[in-house]
């Protein structure tokens, strides 16, 4: 399996060069901002190409703390910080390769709390499919998930992938680069990716209704005016799978979803859509 493997991605040093031409623009736009996708999220994500040295700084109090990391070379991962023990579970993916540019020869996690087991996994399969990703997760480098991503996969499937891994949480922040990890990285000072699903360019665009509150914990209020009146409504997790749907009778609605896993959730009525999220 290992040699399969390992012919299927030889190419990958060769691309490096075009990889890092292509994604210059990427990163220094990822490099200027830092964003957090769900302020009530359980699950932090580091992702890149290189590995290296990832130091991460659980300097923000989340309770039930997740952390995934993804890179194509090796890594040495170490966790540490005020509330670092509020982590309840971190695992790595990818390729783990040994000639990476960084120094790091083999994958390690050091700092885990007692009782919490690191868990490192080469190359498993994606749980989403995505023609621009590739089927295993192996690495990536990009906030895309429409653009071809050379062999690495996209954030979607990452994602995806963790949501698996540590079932029930909430995405919180996903940081996303392609060189080396170096320094240290604050959990609190978030990611540059947050997930936005295939076919979804825009996840505030309605004008005819209205969502609140949102953040929600139990209940949504829906308003919409009267040309929606009998118009079907859904709402979609992450990976596109609509987990509710039913059809609006009034100009106000109350609908429930205290059966929802917290998470950031996709409410979709013809062609509108907004982003929800459940606490």
């Amino acid at each position: 399996m290992t040699t399969i493997v390992h012919s299927k991605f030889k190419s990958y040093k060769m691309k490096k060069l075009l990889l890092s031409l292509a994604v210059v623009i990427s990163i220094a736009t990822l490099s200027a901002q830092t964003m957090v996708c769900n302020p009530s999220g359980n699950l932090m994500m580091y992702t890149c190409y290189d590995g290296g040295h990832l130091n991460i700084n659980v300097d923000a109090n989340i309770p039930n703390l997740k952390i995934g990391v993804v890179s194509y070379e090796a890594m040495t991962i170490t966790l540490s910080g005020t509330y670092v023990n509020n982590v309840t579970g971190i695992a790595w993916a990818g390729y783990n390769g040994v000639n990476n540019p960084c120094g790091v020869t083999t994958t390690t996690i050091i700092g885990a709390p007692a009782g919490v087991t690191p868990s490192i996994t080469n190359y498993p399969p994606s749980p989403l499919t995505n023609a621009n990703g590739n089927a295993l997760i192996v690495c990536g480098y990009s906030c895309s998930n429409t653009t071809n991503q050379g062999g690495c996969n996209t954030i979607d499937q990452i994602e995806a992938y963790f949501h698996g891994v540590f079932p029930s949480s909430s995405l919180y922040a996903h940081n996303v680069q392609y060189g080396c990890w170096t320094g240290t990285q604050n959990v609190s000072a978030g990611g540059t990716c947050c997930t936005v699903m295939v076919g979804v360019s825009e996840l505030s665009d309605a004008t005819d209704f209205s969502v609140y509150p949102n953040p929600a914990n139990d209940l949504l209020e829906i308003k919409i005016i009267n040309k929606l009146i009998g118009q079907v409504y859904t709402i979609a997790d992450q990976l596109g799978r609509v987990v509710i749907t039913g059809k609006l009778e009034d100009e106000d609605s109350i609908i429930k979803i205290n059966q929802l896993a917290a998470g950031v959730y996709i409410f979709n009525i013809g062609e509108q859509k907004i982003k929800i999220i459940k606490q």
